[in-house]
């Protein structure tokens, strides 16, 4: 059976080269998790030959070893530990790269959000526990195949019983492996795709446009003078709106767009077989429906507004790298036009 995951305190491994973040995040995690912390990649890479860890958290930029070379360390060290990157660096291409070579779980940006932190770590450990879950099983599902083998005669009288077994593993480890794939593919908090999961997207839109010459339209979204928003009702309530505001999002969206959170108040939207005159539409009616929507059930109504911006494939980019920089290009111009507004790339 799957083990609950409530009951089980995870050690989980922090890798920071300034001291004030190692503290802070010590803070924030060391009620939470078995905490473990390393300055370097040397230490990093020491602690990772000798103990075993069911999520590390590493900065990209350190001095000596980056954090993409501590986090290939850890793959190869320590398969089933999840990989979270927390950085202040967001370019995409060095996103793609930690992606791409470390197969992070999570990329999480400075300055870090305590709950989002915390909810991100505890589904990178339970994404490891049911990696080893998952091996258990299917090594069990192997020893009983072998077992059949040496005692087929024997066997012969009990293969009812087993049959059933066997089903009942199957199924458990079809749940396993539904929930492995839920958990690595979606936010936690908004459950909307996450970046990882939006990339693959972008990346089989852009490679099925190119064969049948489709365009593909690519929106930024962020949420106007959220910080604020925050600051004045609390994080909590400030979680509160991130998901109304993905539920929004997703209700006024083709089945064939992808949305995902891309970080924080931030959103990615993929619409495929697109023109831009109608992905317009769609992102108005989406900034119409944030507009008039309540965020806040107290004596006094509050409300947020999203600013868009909009950028085409082929014209305003024909990689996936290229299209994302088009695409928060608009974004900054819709924000400096004075937000709540959607800004086509030029």
């Amino acid at each position: 059976m799957i083990l609950s995951m409530q009951t089980t305190r995870y050690r989980i491994l922090v890798v920071d080269d300034e001291k004030d973040n190692l503290a802070a995040l010590e803070r924030t995690l060391r009620s939470h998790f078995d905490l473990m912390t390393a300055d370097s990649g040397e230490k990093a890479v020491a602690l990772l030959g000798s103990t075993g860890f069911s999520a590390i958290i590493c900065d990209q930029r350190l001095p000596g070893m980056s954090g993409t070379e501590i986090l290939e360390h850890a793959l190869r060290l320590q398969p089933h530990c999840s990989r979270i990157v927390l950085t202040a660096f967001t370019n995409p291409e060095e996103i793609l790269a930690v992606v791409n070579k470390a197969q992070i779980f999570r990329y999480l940006t400075k300055p870090w959000n305590n709950s989002e932190l915390i909810h991100a770590v505890e589904q990178a450990a339970q994404v490891s526990a049911l990696r080893a879950e998952r091996e258990k099983l299917l090594k069990d599902v192997l020893d009983k195949n072998r077992l059949l083998e040496s005692k087929e005669q024997e066997l012969k009288n009990l293969n009812r019983d087993l049959e059933k077994l066997v089903d009942q593993r199957t199924i458990e480890l079809k749940k396993a492996n539904d929930r492995l794939n839920d958990l690595a593919m979606t936010d936690p908090l908004t459950k909307l795709l996450n970046r990882r999961a939006i990339f693959t997207k972008l990346q089989e839109e852009l490679e099925r446009a190119r064969r049948y010459g489709h365009s593909v339209i690519l929106g930024m979204i962020d949420v106007d003078h959220f910080k604020d928003f925050n600051d004045m009702e609390g994080h909590p309530a400030g979680d509160e709106a991130l998901k109304k505001i993905a539920a929004i999002l997703t209700s006024n969206l083709r089945k064939t767009d992808g949305i995902c959170r891309y970080g924080g108040e931030e959103f990615l939207i993929v619409m495929p077989e697109t023109k831009m005159l109608n992905a317009q539409e769609i992102c108005n009616r989406l900034r119409s429906a944030v507009e008039t929507t309540e965020f806040r059930s107290t004596d006094r109504p509050a409300y947020l507004t999203i600013s868009i911006g909009l950028a085409a494939f082929p014209s305003n980019g024909s990689l996936a790298d290229a299209l994302l920089k088009s695409a928060d290009e608009a974004l900054y111009e819709a924000k400096r036009l004075g937000r709540n507004r959607v800004v086509v790339h030029s």
